[in-house]
């Protein structure tokens, strides 16, 4: 894979359309796999901490990189490729929540997909992702793009489309929640 260079792009800058075919089509297929490798732990991990169950946030990401590949010719680089995918997953994830509420028997396979990750072993979330995931939506969503993801002010706005004072003051009141979710657990290792 190391072997594959820069793809050519277009005048604008995106990569080159699917409907031109060509040569270009393996390349672009080839360079498409690389972003995929590259981006998807962060894209994976923002899943997991967005989505009720393991098994919606599978879907999401699948969907995600469906979509990113479908619409790779949009991607206008204005920011970078992984905020993009992101931002993708962010809408993936409202999707298949809403589809799983709207089913009329999504309790019972909620179930039925807990027990199976029971067997399966335990969750792959980290103790700090199950932390994270006792926070509302709004603040998890920045925790994990600033505080688990490494994206900066800016570049979490503009993943979640808000105001950069929106992601510090989301930022600081999900802090705030986590220390106090922390601050019983330490006292009890202390005493």
């Amino acid at each position: 894979m190391s072997g594959v260079g820069p793809v050519p792009c277009d005048q604008g800058g995106r990569f080159p359309s699917r409907a031109r075919g060509g040569l270009l089509e393996p390349v672009r297929d080839r360079r498409f796999e690389q972003l995929v490798r590259a981006h998807q732990h962060a894209v994976r991990a923002y899943a997991r901490s967005m989505a009720s169950t393991p098994a919606n946030a599978d879907d999401a990401v699948q969907e995600t990189f469906l979509r990113a590949w479908r619409y790779l010719d949009s991607f206008r680089g204005d920011g970078t490729f992984e905020g993009w995918l992101i931002r993708i997953c962010r809408r993936c994830v409202i999707d298949v929540e809403t589809r799983e509420r709207r089913s009329a028997d999504a309790s019972a396979a909620a179930a039925a997909e807990a027990a199976a990750h029971e067997v399966e072993g335990p969750d792959e979330r980290s103790e700090t992702m199950a932390l994270v995931a006792v926070l509302p939506p709004d603040q998890r969503e920045v925790v994990v793009l600033c505080g688990v993801l490494g994206y900066d002010y800016e570049s979490a706005a503009a993943v979640l489309d808000i105001p950069i004072g929106t992601v510090r003051s989301r930022l600081h009141r999900g802090r705030a929640a986590l220390a106090q979710v922390l601050e019983p657990k330490a006292r009890r290792a202390t005493a």
